[in-house]
């Protein structure tokens, strides 16, 4: 059996997608909201802008912490790791 970390745990730290989480959901509430209630259809163009920014925000953490092995460091050094160029 695993032992499961408590949130008294001083090595714990939050999760990096809790805070686009929440404004994702407000996003996706005030979307229906917005379609719903008559005359408010700003509120449903800021659901969607917030929904959007947070799509986008967090799509740049994933693609900025992945970097392809083709330019990892220790490919870069040595050019002799590289696979032949294509012949036709």
């Amino acid at each position: 059996m695993t032992n499961r970390q408590t949130m008294n745990n001083p090595n714990s730290k939050p999760s990096q997608y809790r805070l686009p989480l929440f404004v994702g959901g407000a996003g996706v509430i005030m979307l229906i909201l917005g379609f719903t209630i008559p005359g408010w259809g700003w509120l449903a163009w800021l659901g969607f802008i917030l929904i959007f920014a947070v799509a986008f925000t967090v799509r740049l953490w994933f693609v900025g912490d992945w970097i392809p092995t083709l330019f990892a460091a220790k490919e870069r050094d040595n050019e002799n790791d590289l696979p032949p160029p294509p012949t036709v």
